[in-house]
């Protein structure tokens, strides 16, 4: 760790790369190298065209994406931080975006362009991090748990409905938990254990008075379900927590915005969802110590899909689009060899051969603990590759043995909107980043917080709000 202004030594990298053991270091270790002519081509013929799309596209679309910042609160205690998180809901309606090109021209309206800005809903998140503490609570953790289920509460999609809030969300997710955390009652859930004494599986309600341990009668919330507290620390960054709280919350969004659809149009909700597609940035998967909510989102999204099968609609429309990982930067190197117009659906077989091959085999197969959806590789007519996700055609993956998911997870024809996903995907391609659709990249640049000068505006903000 450097002193404050001490600079590295330029030359300070010639014992490193000139140390023979550390040269025999690199010798032993494997990674993915790039595939010769033989094996590109042989990849290639794993490739099918992509499947017709016959259904109506849906008109309306919302894209999702997040981004979080630490921000110092005094410049001469740098260590001492408060945390941001951003979370961006972008509608775009296809009808305003065909309009968007200016008659017999190639260019589009940049008046009309600015105008769909107007159509973003960003939430703004901020938590008490490294050597912050809210009056009233014990420690950094505690004031963290107490704001992350504050935010959760008050964010309502209708002001004076509580049970449209985000926390309320959660608990029908929770609910749906197997096993003994599980209720299959949307008014309570269960945590799995208080986070001051440790006492197990505490019962806790869909209510806005603060909550108490039964054993040592410390307050405990129903967002400490999502465990993202034992991710944070009192001296140090709490960067790792503010990026499990971004990923789970752009998956919930989603869950959010068709529960209540569900519940507050229940006449119409089939022809509202079918006119409704999601794009989330990244894959349809959670990490962490919350990784367990995926199997309630698919469980979920499965119940809602049935209901829809009943009004003679396909599945929701939901689509994980990746822009970096190692599955983009696999499907970088073989593109050459892929003709357009071509998608593969990902086994966990090629996974691990190809794209992870230092990867020891799950028993359960692939994402068994985080992933709700099936990873595609996508080539359009253009020549743009993408990597895009659909969830899962089932309720659990627990309800076929291991070897049957692994194979029908694969099926193509077991994906309803596979074909619309596709074509969604073509019209909105976009030259404003590599390999990027319009919605994920507006949704970012209203939602990202760059290092300058946003980072730079947050702790001016920070530092000059924050009472000494």
């Amino acid at each position: 760790m450097p002193y404050k202004d001490e600079y590295a030594d330029k030359t300070s990298h010639f014992d490193i790369v000139n140390n023979p053991e550390i040269l025999k270091f690199i010798e032993e270790c494997s990674f993915i190298i790039e595939p010769s002519e033989e094996e590109g081509k042989k990849m290639s013929e794993l490739f099918i065209d992509v499947p017709q799309n016959n259904d109506t596209l849906p008109e309306k679309i919302i894209a999702i994406d997040g981004s979080y910042y630490e921000a110092s609160v005094q410049s001469r205690i740098p260590s001492t931080k408060v945390g941001y998180v951003k979370i961006g809901s972008l509608l775009i309606d296809r009808r305003q975006y065909r309009d968007l090109r200016v008659l017999n021209n190639r260019f589009v309206d940049p008046f009309r362009v600015a105008k769909m800005q107007d159509n973003n809903s960003p939430i703004t998140f901020p938590f008490p991090s490294s050597n912050i503490v809210l009056k009233g609570k014990k420690n950094v953790r505690d004031s963290f748990r107490y704001a992350m289920d504050k935010h959760l509460l008050e964010h309502r999609t209708i002001k004076d409905r509580p049970d449209s809030s985000l926390r309320t969300t959660l608990f029908h997710l929770a609910s749906l938990r197997t096993g003994e955390l599980g209720t299959n009652d949307s008014s309570k859930l269960k945590i799995h254990k208080c986070p001051s004494c440790e006492q197990e599986q505490i019962e806790l309600y869909d209510i806005p008075e603060e909550q108490y341990c039964p054993n040592c009668k410390s307050p405990v919330y129903p967002s400490d379900c999502l465990r993202i507290w034992e991710e944070v620390t009192d001296y140090q960054s709490n960067s790792v927590a503010l990026s499990r709280f971004m990923n789970v919350i752009e998956h919930i969004i989603p869950v959010h915005y068709i529960r209540i659809v569900r519940e507050y149009y229940a006449e119409s909700f089939a022809n509202i969802l079918s006119n409704l597609a999601f794009f989330i940035d990244g894959p349809l998967a959670i990490f962490g110590t919350a990784a367990w909510i995926h199997a309630s989102i698919l469980r979920y999204l499965n119940r809602i899909n049935c209901d829809m099968k009943k009004y003679r609609k396909n599945s929701i429309l939901l689509i994980g689009l990746q822009k970096a990982g190692h599955v983009v930067e696999y499907f970088n190197l073989i593109e050459n060899y892929i003709g357009n117009n071509k998608i593969f659906s990902i086994t966990d077989d090629y996974r691990y051969k190809y794209i992870t091959p230092n990867n020891e085999p799950s028993n359960n197969g692939f994402g068994y603990e985080t992933y709700y959806g099936q990873d595609f590789l996508l080539k359009t007519e253009s020549g743009r590759v993408f990597v895009f996700a659909l969830p899962y055609p089932f309720s659990s993956k627990a309800d076929q043995d291991t070897k049957c998911f692994s194979t029908e997870k694969t099926k193509y024809s077991n994906y309803d909107c596979l074909g619309k996903a596709v074509q969604l995907i073509k019209d909105f391609e976009c030259d404003l980043y590599e390999n990027a659709v319009v919605p994920i990249a507006l949704a970012h640049k209203y939602t990202a917080i760059s290092l300058e000068p946003g980072a730079k505006v947050l702790d001016l903000l920070s530092q000059t709000s924050i009472k000494r």
